[in-house]
């Protein structure tokens, strides 16, 4: 439970966000210098909804990121979205960055999932991004389209938020919402955050490190522990 920093390093590297790593794996070398265990180093507010097409399949999926007040400042300033220096970005370099603030193009996986019947769902590289500065932080949007549109009907589909390695702690603090069709919600399964703590910590602990504390550690999909799950319900 103290290799955090040597982690966050690993982390950052694969995780492709816009802010520099360097800058936010410094917090961890601080902690794991002080014996702090290790924990995620950006918080993102998360809403989302699935898009149903016209015959009652879902076909796409728009999804908003609030990210964290420091994160928003080290976005703010490291990519000189705020020319006058006033705190407030303008919205013609917010609209220029949108879409930027992780690296798509190298493969970021995006931090969502869709399964059917418990097998995943493809999802297509995002579209129609979107970025907005409210309430002092970073909020950006795009829509996720399938790469087929999926039936409904006889199967289970469960939505999650999240980052398989932890790095990012991904929050729905509202009711994920359904367009395009009536009669559907999404019925939240919260997790066990007591014993996702305990998995990660003997997860984290069984890392051996000695030889080379900057090599990619491969951990299992740690992140699923600490997520709530949204089964789709239709009448």
């Amino acid at each position: 439970m103290t290799r955090s920093a040597p982690l966050c390093r690993c982390f950052a590297v694969r995780l492709g966000r816009a802010a520099s790593a360097g800058v936010v794996c410094a917090a961890g070398v601080l902690l794991w210098a002080s014996g702090a265990s290790a924990h995620p180093h950006i918080f993102i507010d998360t809403d989302f909804d699935l898009i149903f097409d016209a015959d009652g399949r879902i076909e796409a999926v728009l999804v908003e990121w609030t990210y964290d007040d420091f994160y928003s400042l080290l976005l703010l300033e490291e990519k000189d979205l705020d020319e006058n220096g006033d705190g407030v970005p303008e919205q013609e370099r917010l609209d220029a960055f949108a879409g930027q603030d992780v690296d798509w193009d190298a493969g970021f996986p995006g931090d969502f999932t869709l399964t059917i019947d418990g097998a995943p769902i493809e999802l297509d590289p995002p579209v129609s991004h979107t970025a907005e500065w409210r309430d002092e932080r970073y909020v950006t949007s795009h829509i996720r389209p399938l790469a087929e549109p999926a039936a409904i009907e006889g199967h289970d589909i469960v939505a999650r938020a999240y980052d398989t390695t932890y790095f990012v702690a991904y929050d729905v603090p509202g009711e994920p919402g359904v367009i395009g069709r009536e009669g559907c919600s999404l019925l939240r399964n919260e997790a066990d955050f007591e014993a996702a703590r305990a998995k990660y910590g003997d997860l984290l602990a069984a890392v051996d490190m000695a030889s080379d504390p900057f090599e990619v550690v491969d951990l299992p999909d740690i992140g699923i522990l600490f997520t709530d799950a949204f089964l789709l319900s239709c009448d």
